[in-house]
Parts: C-alpha cells; structure tokens; sequence
C-alpha cells in the first residue's frame, strides 16, 4: 500500500528496503514472510525500475546441475566473483521456479529467439562450460501486447500488496544513518520536499538498480561514452553513492548490459536495432566494415563499439551507420523492441514513418546515400564493394561472417545512425554470499544488505535472464538474512 508521510515523521520497521523494482519486491515478501515488519521506500512515482520494462525472463538451475552452473558463471565472470557468491546464487536460483509458482503463476521454459535476424537462443554463451545448466524461463503475458515484464512486476506487486507491505512511493534516499556502532540503522529520504527519517531496528536492503542515468559516473566507469539508458530513469547510482559513504567497496564498475540504438529527439530512450533479414552491414565513421555483424552476442553487442584507433583520439566506431537494401528494408520494422522495450516511441510497421521523420536515410546509389549520412563516397563505395565481392565468393574473409548471412546488398539503400546504448549496468557495492555489503577491507558492513542490479554479481559477461533470476534470488536472500538480524535495542 504506497502512502505519505507528514513533516519529519519518523517511521520505524524491522527491515527497510530502498528500491522497489524485482530485487526489492523478493526482498519485502522474503522479509514479510520471515516475521519481518517492512517498509518500502521508492524514489520514482511508479515502481517496478528495470524489471517492470525488462523482455524478464530468468533463470532456474536445475536441480543435480549446481557444479555445471557455477563454472559456467566462473567462466563468465574471469575470477572477478567470489566462487561463494556465485554458488549462493546458484543454488537460490534452483528455486526461483518454485518460488514464483508458490506466488500462484504459472511459468514456462523460454529458449525463444530474442532477435529476429541472426536467430539467438538461450543460453546465451553456449560454447562456455556449464551451458546447458543455465535454462531460462517466464511468467507468460496474459494479454495481446502485453509486456512479460509488466505482467511478471503485476505478480510480485501484487504479493506485495496482499502483505501489506507499506511502500513510499516518490520518496528518494539521500543518506544511510548508523549509530556508534557503525551499524546501519536507517535512512533518511526526501518525499516532495519533506525530509523522511526511517528507522530500521534490524537491518536496511538496498535494491536501486544502477546508473545509467548518472552522466558523470557512466563517463568515470564505463568503457566507451557517450552511453544512452534505455531503462528506468530512476536508475542514477543513488545507492552506490549513499553505500561509499559508509566505506563500501565497489566491483563490477566497468560491466555493462546492452547494444545499439537510434537516438532522436522524439523519443526518451534510444530505439534498438534489429533487422528483419540478412542484407545489412555496419560501417564506422571512415565508411569501413569494422566487425562481424551478426557474431556479437546481444546483450554485448557494445564492445563492438569500443575499438580504439591509435593515430586518432576518440572512437572511430561511434557513432556508427547500419546500411541495409531494399528488400530488408522491407521485410520489417528495424527496430523490434521500441525505445526502452517499450517506454516512449513506437516504431511503425513499414519503417515509414521513420524514413519520412529522417531517422532513415535513403540512397537510390552509394554516393547519394553517403552524402545522406557524411560519409567519404570513395570509401563506403570501396566498403560496399567488397562486402558485395565477399558475399558471392560465399567468404567473409574480412570479419569471418557466417556464410549463410552473406547477403549482397542492391540499391535503394537505407542508412540509420547508431550509438551505444544500455540495458543496465553491473557495478556497485561489493556484496557476499550473504548479500552483505561489504567495506574496502572486506568485512561487512552491519546489517547493510543488497540485491539486485546494484552491485551485480556479473564480473565480466552476463548472460540473457541472469539480471531478474539475480533479482529474484539474491533479493530472497537479503530479505531472509536482514530479517533474520537481532533487532536493535
């Protein structure tokens, strides 16, 4: 039940959670259900942050396959995760399934292409050790064009509100309080312009996602810029802030989720790409093939932008132009999810509307196209050229493209300008198998718990559902062990 509170009330509860999007709901019901009394405080008008807008699917190792999970997510990681955290993660989310379904949903195995064109299927890095342990599913839409993620946060939502769980909405936390101890006893927070103290006698669980939207952190930590969030605004590092006053050891800082998209002005969120066929190329901004165009995994497909060139500042890859032809042009709209899967522009159905906006460009040849996007007519001729060559000679000696992509590319040609975009981020406080922060020297910090995107366990790769199944796992065990805390005297 989300309320107000008066002028400098203080409020009291066993276990206060900061953030309530999936993360923040498992850790409120887990705690509820635990004997915890629990408030929720949120800093956005509406909850549900990354997990209400995600395509959710998650997932659920299952049982007798926690050895092969866990050195698949080693193997991902490079040994930037403690082998403890990954196997309390794992074993959490052997019963994520289990869980969802005591909520009274009703889950399915998704192995469904996430992309139309190349066709990707889960598990997302099948080659690594373990594949085959990491299956994905979801809580099936129950309505025609319904968002799985709005249908899955509609489930915990609702298990929030059958508890009656207080939830602050529009209450933003500015500072983590502790005694003399050191223990964390609270927050204070800022709900329309009145100053919010809340009391928690037995622990405090910090779920509020990344920073996306934090200009100066994403400068500091990731490793190209300029980045464009595609998920929830709230998303600006508030917990990462409010935990490094504590003394919190950070992780994970430089980890990122997420591909290319089309920014305008029209709409809040850069637009994916996703073309519906073959015939399509990626050129830098010399008019040059740079990578294998459909060998990046989808949710990396960023790194592809972060050549850098030593006789030149900068990074010649960004931005970035797709070129396609007609016929892929008219197989479907290039961009298949919409702006932040979902929040703000629609794209239309025959790219017309976007080629009439002109966020497409149109080339009836390669010089009039070049001059659409101001790019050197000799060298994308040259690029385009030679691709064309490959694509016939049924061998991209260039980048290794797989032959059955090869398409040539014939004119019209359509163009779209392409900058790096992110899903979510990874980084932030340093936590245990306990989901206890932990400081600079690696103890815990008193009753101080995590969960969620906010100091993600992903230590180098990430792979597809392993965001929400963190979520949902590690939230469960923040909220059990932060209501399982001595309350304070």
């Amino acid at each position: 039940m989300a309320d107000s509170v008066r002028q400098n009330d203080e409020l009291e509860c066993d276990v206060l959670i900061v953030g309530y999007g999936g993360a923040g709901a498992a850790a409120a019901i887990t705690a509820h259900d635990a004997g915890a009394n629990v408030i929720v405080m949120e800093k956005m008008a509406e909850p549900g942050g990354n997990t209400r807008v995600s395509m959710c699917s998650w997932f659920n190792t299952p049982p007798g396959m926690e050895e092969q999970a866990i050195a698949h997510i080693e193997a991902l990681c490079l040994g930037r995760t403690d082998r403890s955290v990954i196997a309390a993660y794992v074993e959490a989310s052997s019963k994520n399934k289990e869980w969802i379904e005591s909520l009274g949903a009703t889950t399915k195995v998704t192995r469904l292409p996430m992309v139309r064109y190349p066709q990707v299927t889960h598990p997302s890095w099948p080659n690594f050790p373990g594949a085959d342990a990491m299956v994905n599913h979801t809580v099936p839409a129950e309505r025609d064009n319904e968002r799985v993620g709005e249908r899955f946060w509609r489930l915990l939502e609702g298990q929030v509100a059958q508890r009656n769980i207080r939830i602050l909405l529009g209450t933003a936390a500015s500072e983590l309080l502790t005694n003399s101890n050191g223990e964390v006893v609270g927050a204070v927070a800022d709900q329309n312009g009145r100053q919010v103290r809340i009391n928690a006698k037995r622990a405090v669980v910090l779920t509020t996602g990344g920073f996306e939207f934090n200009e100066e952190m994403k400068r500091e930590y990731l490793p190209v810029t300029p980045f464009y969030g595609i998920g929830s605004p709230g998303n600006t590092g508030d917990g990462i802030t409010m935990a490094q006053k504590l003394g919190a050891q950070l992780w994970h800082m430089d980890v990122v989720v997420g591909g290319f998209g089309i920014v305008t002005d029209e709409a809040p969120v850069p637009f994916g790409i996703s073309y519906a066929g073959p015939g399509f190329v990626y050129v830098n901004t010399h008019g040059q093939r740079f990578t294998n165009e459909t060998g990046w995994e989808i949710h990396f497909a960023w790194q592809a932008l972060s050549i850098v060139d030593p006789k030149q500042p900068g990074f010649p890859t960004i931005p970035i132009y797709g070129i396609c032809d007609h016929e892929t042009f008219q197989k479907g709209p290039i961009s298949l999810t919409g702006a932040g899967y979902g929040i703000g522009g629609k794209w239309s159905a025959d790219n017309s509307a976007e080629l009439a906006k002109g966020w497409i460009k149109r080339g009836d040849t390669i010089a009039e196209l070049a001059a659409q996007i101001s790019l050197d007519e000799a060298a994308l001729e040259q690029t385009l050229t030679r691709y064309n060559d490959l694509c016939t000679a049924g061998a991209d000696t260039d980048f290794h493209r797989s032959r059955e992509t090869l398409k040539p590319l014939k004119a019209p040609f359509y163009a779209v300008e392409l900058w790096p975009r992110i899903v979510n981020t990874m980084g932030g406080p340093r936590r245990d198998a306990e989901a206890r922060v932990l400081d600079t020297k690696g103890k815990p910090i008193a009753r101080l718990f995590s969960a969620g995107e906010l100091g993600s366990l992903w230590g180098h790769l990430y792979c597809g559902g392993g965001n929400v199944g963190e979520a949902i796992a590690v939230g469960r065990i923040a909220g059990e062990n932060a209501a399982a805390e001595r309350p304070r005297r």
